[in-house]
């Protein structure tokens, strides 16, 4: 019953918020409009021709190679890894000549503070916490071994 009240509240709790979104939305020029709907396009061919397949074939690809204990936090990691990535390319990515915003003669992205850096450190993040989740799965496995091994009395 606890899990449908809160279902419930986060439900009427997104409802404005949504209407919010939409509502500006309406107030866009046509051709803004066609922009979000050609990337809302795009994020869906993207997560289905490029992250998913990715994703499954990264799966397969550390299950022959590594231990089983590993597979979650590495499969999570390689997960957030390669979404991290797919959202950063667009920001990161030259952007042509003609699309450069004016007085921005400097930066062919739009790169606007040290993007490269805070993907580096995002990643450095998530990896070590995909070693500390592997050290402490290690040990988990290893003390439920031992554990379970019949003691001989000498």
């Amino acid at each position: 019953m606890t899990v449908r009240a809160i279902r419930l509240v986060l439900i009427l709790a997104a409802l404005p918020i949504g209407w919010y979104g939409v509502s500006l939305i309406w107030d866009m020029t046509t051709a803004d409009k066609t922009s979000v709907v050609v990337w809302l396009i795009g994020g869906l061919i993207a997560h289905d021709a490029i992250f998913a397949p990715a994703c499954i074939a990264a799966g397969h690809g550390v299950k022959t190679i590594l231990p089983q204990r590993w597979w979650p936090p590495v499969l999570a990691g390689a997960s957030a890894t390669l979404l991290l990535l797919l959202l950063a390319f667009p920001v990161m990515y030259p952007r042509p000549e003609s699309k450069i915003a004016p007085g921005n003669e400097q930066s062919g992205t739009i790169i606007d503070r040290p993007y490269g850096l805070g993907l580096t450190v995002a990643l450095l993040v998530i990896w070590a916490l995909v070693v500390v989740l592997v050290v402490r799965n290690r040990h988990a496995g290893q003390e439920s071994i031992s554990s379970r091994q019949p003691k001989v009395n000498e």
